[in-house]
């Protein structure tokens, strides 16, 4: 439980997929759980697309009389929403309500309980096809560089786990494409691929993933299996309850502020 009048704002992408917010949702109550936190520690907003975004969440908190709140970002490295539309968003309700005391936890995406989970999900499929299948480590994309190195180490550490070829490819952004590391596979030889998203929830991408697989396969004869999202596997609501731990022991516990 949190002393005094503080937050926890758990921060999510924001999707139009049912289901992807749902399972959003459930994590949050897991982590908050896991993390010994009440109903009343945590809010929820999202970056874009779904309510409340996060001005509006940080105005309605400093209406009821919150200020002091910890921000945990549930985003895949740091890029332009963790660089630029999270401060703009800050400015923005600071703007209406004054200065805010807030304290923040880093980003997520390259600590070991996410690269796990990945190898679980690459090691499943493989282990049902035939000798010789490679993967493709698929991101959200961006053009973000450092995020892209990041997600490159991610990409080189799980290929040093699986015993299968790996390539790592994007959904958008800038940066080899999904049919680019599928190509890629198939001109080394691959004919079953497993393709694994580096993403944690479900949305839009997730769900056109399969289509744009089979789009790419055209007449190809290869077998293709996609992983679900990395999702709420309890090793990364482990991780996540842990990071909102120390937050609010570093931030909202002692009254600090960023």
């Amino acid at each position: 439980m949190i002393r005094g009048e503080g937050k926890v704002l758990f921060i999510g992408h924001g999707t139009r997929l049912q289901d992807g917010m749902h399972m959003w949702h459930r994590f949050v109550d897991d982590v908050a759980e896991r993390a010994g936190l009440c109903e009343g520690d945590v809010a929820g907003a999202f970056v874009e697309i779904a309510r409340p975004d996060v001005t509006e969440a940080l105005v309605q908190l400093a209406e009821t009389g919150v200020r002091r709140v910890h921000m945990v970002p549930l985003l895949l490295f740091s890029a332009g929403h963790m660089r630029v539309d999270l401060p703009e968003a800050v400015a923005r309700a600071e703007e209406r309500v004054g200065r805010l005391q807030l304290t923040w936890s880093q980003p997520f995406g390259d600590e070991p309980a996410f690269i796990d989970v990945a190898v679980d999900r690459a090691r499943e499929l493989v282990a049902r096809m035939p000798e010789g299948a490679g993967v493709v480590l698929v991101g959200r994309g961006n053009r973000d560089e450092d995020a892209q190195r990041a997600f490159a180490g991610v990409a080189a550490n799980v290929a040093s786990r699986i015993g299968a070829p790996l390539v790592h490819g994007y959904l958008a952004g800038t940066g080899r494409s999904l049919e680019g590391a599928l190509e890629e596979l198939w001109r080394m030889g691959c004919r079953h691929i497993a393709v694994v998203p580096y993403l944690w929830f479900p949305g839009l991408l997730t769900e056109g993933l399969s289509e744009r697989v089979n789009r790419w396969r055209g007449e190809r004869r290869i077998s293709l299996q996609v992983a679900a999202p990395l999702g709420r596997d309890p090793r990364l609501v482990a991780l996540v309850a842990e990071r909102a731990r120390q937050g609010v022991a570093h931030g909202l516990g002692a009254g600090s502020s960023a």
